[in-house]
């Protein structure tokens, strides 16, 4: 869980909340929801998704976020993760994702060690992505990414996934 009482993890939160925003559209899971703090900026249904992943059993919504937290699982995690999304999503619905990029890791880990950032969010990371992994992420589990961009100089990176057209 990110601690907001850490500067520097506040306005990445609230940088990734920015973000993030566009793309919430009709009633949303936080999927990594730490406190609920998107919440704010949510319009329609607002379902929190932290470590009981039972709330996405039958859920029914237009977004996904989940923002700086699919390097907290490993790869097969988020694999069967993602399969659950691709039941919860409505159609036209859309993932939103963040999470740091492989270049990310010493740089968190220093930042960590110095305590600019909080040290066991830091430590429980199991796996940095490539965007070869989120694209393979995407194509595996029925998705296509529709945008993809780094930012913050190439330290995070996000994508945008929508259900893969099938080619009638």
């Amino acid at each position: 869980m990110i601690d907001t009482s850490i500067y520097l993890e506040r306005f990445l939160q609230d940088y990734r909340f920015r973000m993030a925003r566009p793309y919430l559209i009709g009633d949303v899971l936080d999927f990594g929801a730490n406190d609920g703090e998107l919440g704010k900026l949510v319009t329609g249904k607002y379902t929190i998704v932290n470590y009981d992943h039972s709330p996405l059993d039958g859920a029914r919504v237009d977004s996904i976020v989940t923002l700086a937290t699919i390097e907290h699982l490993y790869p097969n995690d988020v694999y069967e993760v993602f399969g659950k999304f691709k039941n919860c999503l409505n159609d036209g619905g859309r993932i939103f994702l963040t999470t740091p990029t492989k270049m990310a890791k010493p740089i968190l880990e220093t930042l960590a060690f110095l305590g600019v950032v909080g040290k066991d969010n830091i430590a429980e990371h199991k796996h940095y992505w490539s965007k070869a992994d989120i694209f393979a992420l995407a194509e595996k589990t029925g998705f296509s990414v529709t945008r993809y961009r780094k930012f913050q100089l190439g330290v995070n990176q996000l994508a945008v996934f929508e259900h893969r057209r099938e080619n009638a």
